[in-house]
């Protein structure tokens, strides 16, 4: 069956603030709190809190042959529902979200995860690969999806009708994708409304998706002076982190619905000039106090709350206070030294020290009807001080 191809970029021309919205749900954890851990770290239940019952078909029955794809995607959005609906408490919430990413949960289990998609058919959440988060799916897999949901995708060229089309294919019971043309681009897919926010979401379980079913698109890499590679000293750090600060928040006030993840692209790509080796860049977003970005181990750390983890191996403090209090204690930020063996770098040790460096940086984001919704993050990077 020949599917059309479609142009989400062309077709979806929502409100911002409905794709800010969205975005919101994702980050602050209130889509199973979407909250990634690796695969082979417990998830711990809260003291004081009371789970709910995990979800009546599950991914492990759908792998032993017992249930359908369809059975445990139609589940997983009645349990969806059914905790939107409870007072759930942000531990709650963070116990879900580790739940979801877990291999051998409910929710995940060999081949069959769950994965969130834009209502412009980028990877929001990947559950099991979250370095594929902000990519654009290939437009003809993102077309046969939206006819597989009932959606003409000629209807997402008005913003009245987009919203119409997914919300009454979010009463429906979704449907099976199958491009045998293409492997891996076969599963189930439905559209989930949340009852708190009336925002519909797309989710798939079953796909395989990875890099080969992502789209080509022109990413604006900016031009810092300073690269990470060109990292050696405290001097060049700050101004790497100035000139990554200043790239993002441009990028954000730019008007254009999909700056955050076309940033995550960018600012994530070993081959262009904002990763080398062990310098990387992360983002926290404090207004939804969450980990935005994070451009090594996406996995590990991104979309997390904004909670301590990670201790320095010799003093055993958190880090991520020093490093939050490094960006607040003055306008041009500060810097924070610590000890933490890198497992991105083979030749690291906890014997090294790190220098850190964080900074503030804000802007303003101008709404369709003339508002402005103040925009504030925290940048930081950092080296190895050895031989300096």
């Amino acid at each position: 069956m020949k599917h059309k191809t479609w142009s989400a970029s062309a077709s979806w021309s929502a409100s911002t603030s409905m794709i800010r919205v969205l975005g919101l749900i994702v980050l602050g954890g209130l889509f199973l709190a979407a909250r990634p851990v690796p695969a082979q770290i417990e998830c711990p239940l809260p003291a004081g809190v009371m789970p709910p019952a995990d979800p009546r078909v599950t991914a492990q029955q759908v792998e032993n042959g017992s249930a359908t794809l369809m059975d445990f995607a139609l589940a997983v959005r009645e349990h969806n529902s059914e905790i939107s609906r409870l007072e759930s408490s942000s531990e709650l919430l963070a116990y879900l979200g580790c739940r979801s990413r877990q291999e051998g949960s409910p929710y995940r289990s060999g081949s069959t995860y769950l994965v969130l998609l834009t209502p412009e058919g980028r990877i929001s959440v990947h559950t099991q690969n979250m370095a594929l988060s902000g990519r654009q799916l290939n437009p003809s897999i993102y077309g046969a999806i939206l006819e597989a949901v009932g959606i003409d995708p000629v209807r997402l060229a008005d913003p009245a009708a987009a919203v119409a089309a997914f919300t009454a294919a979010a009463a429906g019971k979704g449907g099976a994708v199958d491009l045998p043309e293409i492997p891996g681009a076969s599963g189930y897919a439905f559209v989930y409304l949340s009852p708190s926010f009336r925002i519909p979401l797309l989710m798939l379980a079953g796909f395989n998706l990875n890099e080969s079913h992502m789209a080509q698109e022109e990413i604006d890499y900016g031009d810092p002076a300073v690269a990470a590679r060109d990292v050696v000293d405290r001097e060049t750090l700050k101004a790497f982190v100035r000139e990554a600060g200043d790239y993002f928040v441009a990028l954000q006030e730019s008007g254009d619905l999909a700056a955050t993840a076309k940033a995550r692209i960018a600012l994530r790509d070993s081959n262009g000039p904002w990763r080398h080796g062990s310098v990387y860049l992360y983002i926290l977003y404090t207004e939804a106090n969450v980990i935005l970005f994070h451009g090594a181990f996406p996995d590990r750390f991104e979309l997390r709350p904004l909670t301590p983890t990670i201790r320095d191996v010799v003093t055993g403090e958190f880090i991520l206070p020093k490093v939050i209090d490094a960006a607040k204690s003055n306008p041009e930020g500060g810097f924070v030294e610590y000890y933490f063996d890198d497992p991105s770098d083979a030749t690291d040790s906890a014997d090294i020290p790190k220098v850190g460096y964080a900074r503030m940086f804000t802007g303003t984001l101008q709404r369709p009807d003339g508002s402005a919704v103040p925009l504030s993050y925290i940048i930081g990077s950092g080296f190895s001080a050895s031989g300096f």
